[in-house]
């Protein structure tokens, strides 16, 4: 919400300032958004619940950061968390 405040405050400035290149701006984000969403997120359409986990475990960005349950359960992961935090 303070975003889109945010938005509606400066938006008029910008128009005046940046004529059409606004509307640049814009699409510029939009499009910086779709690759985001397109290269950073997996697709869990259609994936059981139980699958997710596997999901994110495959994909090539969020590998590094999903910690194995059969690994380190409970107490142990927190430790290992942690550990990693600091």
């Amino acid at each position: 919400m303070f975003f889109t405040a945010l938005i509606g405050q400066i938006f008029l400035t910008l128009l005046c300032h940046l004529r059409f290149g606004l509307f640049y701006f814009f699409g510029a984000w939009v499009l910086l958004m779709t690759l985001f969403i397109a290269m950073l997120l997996p697709e869990t359409k259609n994936v059981p619940l139980e699958d997710v986990a596997h999901v994110w475990k495959k994909h090539w960005f969020w590998r590094k950061f999903v910690i194995d349950a059969g690994i380190a359960g409970g107490a142990e992961m927190r430790k290992r968390i942690a550990l990693e935090m600091s």
